[in-house]
């Protein structure tokens, strides 16, 4: 059998160690910026130089997550960041927005993109339609084994899936509700939750159970997928060993053909590594992926910090792993060091008081254990890389060091010289011996290396102990220069340029959800009407307004539901369709196209590779808005109740009510799909002569009722009349409008 790609993910350096030395294929991280976890560690340039150079060095390749939407005034540093990424050697970037693809793949031919999960892949049209400019696709984790096998045969492309970690309960991660609440986008890596709160009561309704597979790796490699990806830049270390090690002890009994029976110790440490109870997902057809009953992690309570010491409520050792909740944050460490009495144990027993060396180890500080690790450190699973130094100090010149590394996979030893920046001189009062110079160079820590032997020659000069500090500080560097160097240099990205266009004609756009709503919208003079493409009575609307008549399409669309589209169109032959899944542009339809708001249009760069007019993301602010070039082809969307979660999970309720007595209702698409509505109508009635102003002059409509007057009140605004818009700014907001999303 082909042996599946291992993807483990890292939010720091730790956990990059971690994935490397349990047997990861290749590591997804992510820069400060633009990347789906903003709230992780993340790397700096520097750190993330580090981070490739290790993992080239055993082997491992490293991808870059771009994951999340970007704005007009954003790509400047966006390209930048490209630019970084190719210099340092990054194999893949994860995208979401993908019309950047082409413009990268023309500067860096040999840089894999990759289209992130958010991007919302999920039918075989989809695939095919990015397939020249993407060389991997992370479909939707709501496709079961049949459908992602489905499209491996119809594209033959490389497949991505998720197999362990935490999922979103809403399509793809598409999700509006924490940015329309907080400003807070998940579309920008700043998601807030709000899957994970109580509804209509104390239920956890849309709380999502943790993914887990390892039982069905068979599974998932008859799929057609040749990568298998664990989520969680936001975890530990510690979670990402012990997850990277049990998937990779199932690949390779795939690949040998041998049957590995994942018994009940393993799945202990996978529950206590994370856990919020495990599905193995809609992947394998489960029903349901909610827990209603707790959101969090679980773990073994196993005391309260008093008095800087914790009285074990269970048995403890060196290396388990605990969750430190403290002030309202929970983190993820392992037990570094353990103390009773002040005297250093491997184990400690119930009932003792310890002190635990760990991050967060504060009073009031609630502990859990949450794995047991034997007395193992699970983050080392491999040698450190042996090394060596040799120092030579003599009067009036500099220091000359010499550093040895052996390179166990490869069989040789590295040998680095270099000197220290300093001259030794003849000390005034002491002499620098040799055995304080070794104690100064044993004090380096490092993740990745191990200090095996140092020897120093000596007449005994003297030479200031922060030059040997310093040296030690560069010493993880000097040797990954040495041992994996870089070898690129920067290339500047040219920017886009774009046509500016000026927008004359004013037009009304409205979504109608009824015969009468199209009877209304006629009346009241729409210019484009958009109704259900699988409506049970679409040629009757088609009958009422077919020179205005537009297809509106899901943003859930599968293989099958595109096949059914297709013969619709021929049949009824529509004005146009409006198109919330690329899988739809994969169709090739000759007849006119309107993006709708779920392709979440951001910048000019989307609008001139789709080449058609577009309602931009409803998460955009009047002057990103207005930093447009192509205001021709842009639509704004002025009046509806927006679809801020999509779910394959079905539910026995017509709405969802939060702690606030916010009500959000629920309805069902046409394809099968429950969207979960915004609490309240956004309404940018008075806004009008603004959105004016800057360009904009057509107007999108979402409504249920009073399609009549809302059309009426719009398209005089749209003329310029004054005209009261009292009556329907009660209960509604301007949404993103004027403060838009971090």
């Amino acid at each position: 059998m082909k042996r599946l790609t291992l993807l483990a993910p890292a939010g720091n350096f730790e956990a990059v160690v971690a994935a490397v030395n349990n047997g990861a294929d290749a590591i997804y991280l992510g820069s400060k910026l633009f990347n789906a976890r903003r709230l992780a560690g993340n790397f700096t340039k520097d750190e993330l130089q580090k981070a490739v150079q290790y993992a080239h060095l055993n082997g491992v390749k490293v991808y870059l997550t771009l994951n999340t939407l970007v704005k007009n005034n954003e790509m400047g540093p966006f390209f930048n960041q490209v630019s970084i990424a190719h210099q340092l050697g990054i194999d893949a970037l994860i995208l979401q927005d993908l019309s950047f693809a082409p413009l990268i793949k023309k500067q860096f031919p040999s840089l894999e993109i990759h289209a992130s999960t958010q991007a919302t892949i999920m039918n075989s049209l989809a695939v095919k339609y990015w397939q020249k400019w993407v060389d991997q696709f992370v479909l939707a984790r709501e496709l079961t084994k049949q459908e992602v096998r489905a499209i491996a045969d119809n594209t033959k492309a490389q497949l991505e899936v998720f197999v362990h970690g935490h999922l979103c309960i809403s399509y793809s991660g598409q999700c509006l509700i924490s940015s329309l609440i907080g400003k807070r986008s998940g579309n920008r890596g700043l998601c807030a939750s709000s899957c994970r709160k109580q509804y209509n009561g104390n239920q956890y309704l849309l709380s999502a159970k943790d993914l887990c597979m390892i039982r069905n790796m068979d599974d998932v490699a008859e799929s057609g997928a040749t990568t298998v990806k664990i989520e969680g830049r936001m975890k530990s270390a510690e979670y990402v060993a012990v997850a990277t090690r049990a998937y990779r002890d199932q690949i390779d009994a795939l690949v040998l053909a041998q049957e590995l029976p994942v018994d009940e110790e393993r799945m202990n440490e996978l529950k206590m590594a994370f856990n919020r109870e495990f599905t193995s997902g809609y992947f394998n057809e489960e029903s349901t992926i909610v827990d209603k009953t707790y959101s969090a992690k679980r773990g073994i309570y196993l005391g309260t910090v008093t008095s800087g010491l914790l009285q074990l409520e269970e048995d403890l050792e060196i290396h388990d792993g605990i969750g430190i909740i403290e002030k309202g944050e929970r983190s993820g460490e392992y037990v570094r060091s353990l103390e009773v009495d002040g005297e250093r144990r491997m184990k400690a027993r119930k009932g003792e008081r310890v002190k635990i060396g760990t991050n967060g180890f504060h009073n009031g500080a609630r502990v859990y254990l949450m794995t047991k690790s034997h007395g193992n450190d699970p983050l080392l699973a491999k040698q450190k890389k042996p090394v060596s130094i040799s120092i030579i100090v003599k009067e009036g010149i500099e220091p000359a060091i010499t550093i040895s590394c052996s390179n166990g996979s490869e069989g040789k030893t590295t040998v680095i010289p270099c000197l220290l920046p300093i001259i030794a001189v003849k000390p005034e009062k002491q002499p620098l011996a040799a055995t304080a110079l070794v104690t100064e160079i044993k004090k380096w820590q490092s993740d990745i290396f191990l200090l095996e032997n140092v020897k120093v020659e000596t007449d005994n000069s003297f030479i200031p102990k922060s030059i040997i500090t310093t040296f030690r500080k560069e010493l993880d560097q000097t040797l990954l220069d040495a041992l994996s160097p870089l070898t690129r240099e920067k290339q500047i990205i040219p920017l886009p340029t774009y046509q500016s266009t000026v927008s004359n004609a004013r037009m009304i756009h409205v979504r109608v959800y009824s015969l009468e709503g199209v009877r209304e919208a006629l009346a009241a003079g729409a210019d484009r009407i958009y109704y259900d493409a699988f409506a049970h009575d679409l040629h009757t609307a088609m009958t009422l307004a077919r020179k205005k008549m537009y297809l509106h399409t899901p943003m859930v669309m599968r293989d099958q539901d595109l096949e059914r589209l297709q013969a619709i169109i021929e049949t009824q032959k529509p004005a146009g369709i409006l198109v919330n899944n690329v899988g739809v542009l994969g169709l090739g339809l000759r007849i006119p196209t309107i993006l709708g708001y779920q392709m979440n249009i951001f910048n000019d760069q989307q609008l001139q590779y789709y080449n058609c007019p577009a309602v931009a993301s409803i998460e955009l602010n009047l002057p990103e808005l207005n930093a447009f070039k192509n205001k021709e082809r842009l639509i704004f969307y002025a009046h509806g109740t927006p679809v801020v979660m999509t779910f394959k999970e079905s539910f026995a309720v017509s709405a969802l009510t939060d702690k606030k007595e916010y009500t959000f209702p629920l309805r069902k698409t046409s394809t099968g799909a429950t969207e979960m509505l915004y609490s309240k109508a956004v309404g940018t009635l008075q806004h009008t002569p603004e959105v004016l102003a800057a360009g904009i002059t057509q107007l999108f409509l979402d409504v249920e009722k009073d399609v009549f007057a809302l059309v009426s009140l719009y398209k005089r605004l749209l003329n310029g009349d004054a005209v009261s818009t009292q009556d329907f700014r009660a209960g509604a907001t301007i949404g993103n409008l004027v403060k838009g999303v971090m």
